[in-house]
């Protein structure tokens, strides 16, 4: 329920959004956070964010119904 939770909230703030920084992380390089980053606006990236986190809302409340209904 808590993933759900936080989805909701990710979907709002990505759709109120004037950019996003997308990086990668690499364990050995950890303490200096993200690496090799680029800011996109939300123009560019905003609605994919969106419609993957819209996905796996749908998918987490599926498992949580199907785990309810087992029980």
């Amino acid at each position: 329920m808590q993933q759900i939770q936080e989805t909701e909230r990710l979907i709002t703030v990505y759709r109120n959004v004037d950019e996003v920084t997308v990086g990668t992380g690499d364990q050995i390089y950890s303490r200096r956070g993200l690496i090799n980053r680029i800011a996109l606006t939300t123009a560019e990236i905003g609605d994919q964010i969106v419609n993957i986190l819209e996905r796996r809302l749908v998918a987490m409340r599926g498992e949580l119904e199907n785990l309810s209904a087992e029980h």
